[in-house]
């Protein structure tokens, strides 16, 4: 999976509403075709998703292509600290199947006691979905996920029975 890290937002992203395993997915795409922005619809409506994504890129342009067609195997291009951006590497090289522990991440990122802050870089990942964080997983249970725990359950299970 290739990651595009940037210091600033793109100017536009166009956006669509999508399908996956887990139901209904808006996601936006920058001008080079790098996914960018992703969030699970779960009940809400798009002018809801649409205003959060406003809020955290307010100077981004919102434009709706009912016809785009998303590739998931587009690169990624990801706004972020740094810290946030050497999580997002890390959950990007977990095998589909497979699920690491927020501390094992700290730990790969020589931070040990920084548990939290993995799982605050996960919360903040900008394409769920499409940077996997839902294979990030607490050391007694699921953890939290931006797109709920129980769609969090839902992409594990399907990854494990497409292995098998």
């Amino acid at each position: 999976m290739k990651l595009r890290f940037g210091a600033v937002p793109p100017k536009c992203v166009t956006w669509t509403l999508s399908k996956c395993v887990a139901g209904s997915l808006v996601v936006g795409v920058t001008d080079k075709g790098e996914i960018c922005r992703a969030a699970f619809l779960r009940g809400r409506d798009m002018k809801g998703i649409l205003k959060e994504w406003e809020k955290e890129w307010p100077k981004t342009d919102y434009v709706r292509n009912a016809k785009l067609e998303v590739d998931p195997e587009a690169p990624r291009y990801l706004v972020g600290t740094e810290f946030q951006q050497a999580v997002w590497r890390e959950i990007a090289a977990i095998p589909k199947g497979q699920t690491r522990t927020y501390g094992e991440i700290a730990k790969r990122l020589g931070n040990p006691k920084a548990v939290r802050a993995v799982g605050s870089a996960c919360g903040a990942n900008p394409v769920p979905y499409f940077v996997p964080c839902h294979r990030v997983v607490g050391l007694t249970g699921l953890g939290g996920f931006s797109g709920g725990v129980n769609i969090k359950k839902l992409l594990l299970n399907s990854e494990s029975k497409a292995l098998n």
